[in-house]
């Protein structure tokens, strides 16, 4: 796959005095995710609760451990991630019990949803928001894409009474 650019992470807080600062300004590389070929990713930012704690907590927040579905929904927090995609690859078919924003960097998108419907995300700044909807990704070409993804903890989508918990039908 194609390398992107490492991505820069500029986090804030107060000094002493309570001016605001920069705490750290960094650049990250994304990471292959073991679970399917083809895709990287780079955690950037887990809250520590919701309502988020964070402006007091001088802990780097990218260090925090997701335990929840898929290590991407953090239970009672948010999560922040860049995710990308090679050209062909796809992102197998998958529901997080979460509300989900996803904004396109770079690339093209297709998402795929479960009624056979697909619909291409093209352009920097289009967003699509999940919610707690199976669905999956594939990357048409020709050059990487990279998408942000913000995922908020969310009570599991119900359906004819029935709850749309966590599930993928391969290795997500």
């Amino acid at each position: 796959m194609a390398e992107l650019p490492p991505i820069r992470r500029i986090v804030t807080m107060h000094n002493e005095q309570g001016i605001a600062v920069v705490q750290s300004d960094e650049h990250f590389p994304t990471k292959p995710m073991s679970a399917f070929p083809g895709a990287k990713s780079l955690p950037i930012w887990t809250s520590n609760g919701v309502p988020a704690k964070d402006n007091n907590d001088p802990a780097d927040g990218a260090t925090r451990r997701v335990t929840g579905p898929f290590g991407v929904v953090a239970p009672g927090a948010t999560f922040c991630n860049y995710t990308e995609l090679a050209p062909g690859a796809e992102a197998p078919w998958h529901r997080t019990p979460s509300l989900d924003h996803n904004v396109l960097i770079s690339g093209k998108l297709i998402l795929m949803m479960e009624d056979g419907s697909e619909y291409l995300i093209s352009k920097p700044g289009d967003v699509v928001i999940q919610k707690g909807t199976m669905h999956a990704w594939r990357n048409p070409g020709p050059e990487v894409a990279r998408w942000v993804c913000v995922l908020v903890d969310a009570e599991p989508a119900v359906v004819d009474g029935k709850e749309k918990g966590a599930s993928t039908v391969v290795g997500f």
